[in-house]
């Protein structure tokens, strides 16, 4: 904490206080749980746009990405494809369809669908991914604020979500939005500060920056082979770095991330029209791809001057494969005074953009999936529905504190959080496809047996072990994680298809 000047203190004070004035004030007026999850629906495209990209990078990205980057090289830059092909495909399958029955959660359009267990199922699976993704996402966060400030990773997560939780709490849906708009521009030129700094560091800069890079190997996007017996083979399933696993692993998240979870979906049902909603989307997959450059430039620049400016602690980060440490370690260490603090913001920054989505998203879905169903149906009361919703705000933040507490030690935090989504999402992608693209009536508990059984699949199918054991699931290598989403999108059609049909028998 002594690595920390006045003026880097002062930063940090400013934007604290920025952000939480502007959360507050924007919320001022929400009337009812439309104001206050939706905006109004009034919400302008650009300002999504940002909102939306904000939410998707989080800490993760800030410090993960980096982190893979330093370790290995530019292949995640590849799953961008899979995923703005994936977006597209929400544009004008699945956008539509939300904006036409104007829903205030996505998984309104399951119960009307399919009925009462899809839509439970729905609910219950996007509120324990979320839970594990976001709380997987403040974990990064705080091992970041840990090395910094030298503070407990578990101090560092509850006062992140402390702060998180004022504005999301007084503000909702709205109070997201414009904060996230400042939040985005800071993380962005916290990470191309990052990345100018360190190359105009080294003795030879930008010509050295390349050539040790290169030399590393640390450029390289695709490597696919046709060589059968080369590990890179590109049809190799257990190949996690092969094309056709990243591009498919890219589209289904984006389909799953954008398309069924309402962290995201959210932001975009609070556009004017899908017009509106569908331009703002199309426009962060095109944005994702220098940002993820970027990203992946500052892990290959840290990467690049420490191999030039051995550091001890960093090698000893290497040793124990806690990459995602050396990024926070070189802001700590090397960085000048004000630039530090611009740095740490950015950090905050990045955290609190997904964070206060997540807690905005976690609350709408419980307040209208459950609060609203099974607790108080009748509730008229606009004053009184905001508050419950406001408690619900309150409520995921101890949740996912707690949560961010358990995942606080993982190796590799960025490909840990797709591990998760890659579980459970699937299912979830699954049912909404039926949903918008099937006339078929299907079972209700038909779907909530798949929804569950692909879980197990999908664990089977990409683990080595049974989890938490020794037991070998497989002599040879499973599939790479990346299968997981495809797999358990295919899973749980061919499952539901074949209730479907044999609830037809049963009623003819």
């Amino acid at each position: 904490m002594n690595n920390l000047a006045y003026i880097d203190w002062a930063i940090l004070a400013a934007y604290a206080v920025t952000i939480v004035v502007i959360g507050v004030v924007s919320g001022r007026k929400e009337k009812n749980t439309e104001d206050y999850f939706l905006g109004g629906r009034s919400m302008p495209w650009w300002a999504v746009m940002v909102s939306i990209y904000a939410t998707s990078l989080s800490a993760l990205t800030f410090i993960g990405v980096p982190g893979a980057a330093y370790a290995g090289d530019f292949y995640y830059l590849q799953l961008g494809v899979g995923d703005l092909c994936g977006k597209l495909v929400i544009c004008f399958l699945l956008l539509t369809a939300y904006y036409r029955s104007q829903v205030t959660t996505v998984y309104e359009l399951l119960g009307e669908r399919f009925g009462p267990r899809t839509r439970d199922a729905g609910t219950g699976f996007f509120l324990v991914g979320r839970i594990l993704a976001s709380g997987v996402r403040l974990a990064g966060c705080a091992i970041a604020i840990h090395v910094v400030f030298e503070v407990p990773v578990h101090t560092a997560i509850w006062a992140i979500a402390a702060v998180a939780v004022v504005y999301t709490f007084a503000g909702g849906i709205k109070a997201v939005i414009w904060t996230d708009m400042i939040q985005f521009f800071l993380f962005m030129a916290a990470a191309a500060i990052a990345l100018t700094t360190i190359i105009s560091s080294l003795p030879e800069g930008f010509s050295q920056f390349w050539n040790i890079a290169s030399a590393e190997g640390k450029f390289k996007v695709f490597h696919d082979t046709l060589d059968s017996a080369s590990p890179n083979y590109w049809l190799d399933l257990s190949n996690p770095k092969a094309f056709l696993a990243g591009f498919l692993f890219g589209c289904f998240t984006g389909i799953a991330a954008l398309g069924t979870d309402q962290d995201l979906v959210q932001r975009m049902l609070t556009c004017k029209n899908v017009k509106e909603s569908q331009r703002a989307l199309i426009l962060t997959g095109i944005l994702n791809f220098p940002i993820t450059l970027l990203f992946l430039s500052v892990g290959t620049a840290v990467f690049v001057y420490y191999q030039i400016t051995p550091d001890t602690q960093v090698a000893a980060y290497e040793a124990a494969k806690q990459t995602d440490y050396i990024f926070p370690h070189f802001i700590k260490t090397v960085l000048a005074p004000g630039m530090r603090g611009i740095l740490i913001a950015g950090l905050f920054a990045a955290a609190m953009s997904s964070l206060d989505s997540a807690l905005n998203a976690l609350a709408s879905t419980a307040y209208v999936d459950i609060y609203k169903r099974y607790i108080n149906p009748h509730d008229k009361d606009d004053a009184n529905s905001v508050a419950i919703s406001r408690i619900y705000v309150a409520l995921f933040a101890l949740i996912l504190a707690s949560v961010a507490s358990l995942f606080s030690q993982v190796d590799s935090i960025l490909w840990f959080g797709f591990r998760i989504f890659g579980y459970l999402y699937g299912a979830l992608l699954a049912v909404f496809l039926l949903a918008v693209m099937s006339k078929r009536r299907f079972w209700d508990t038909g779907n909530l047996i798949a929804m569950l059984t692909s879980v197990v699949v999908v664990i089977w199918l990409t683990s080595k072990n049974i989890p938490g054991t020794s037991i070998e699931l497989w002599s040879s290598k499973p599939l790479a994680w990346q299968w997981a989403l495809p797999a358990g999108t295919i899973w749980t059609v061919v499952v539901a298809l074949l209730f479907s049909k044999k609830e037809s028998e049963q009623n003819e």
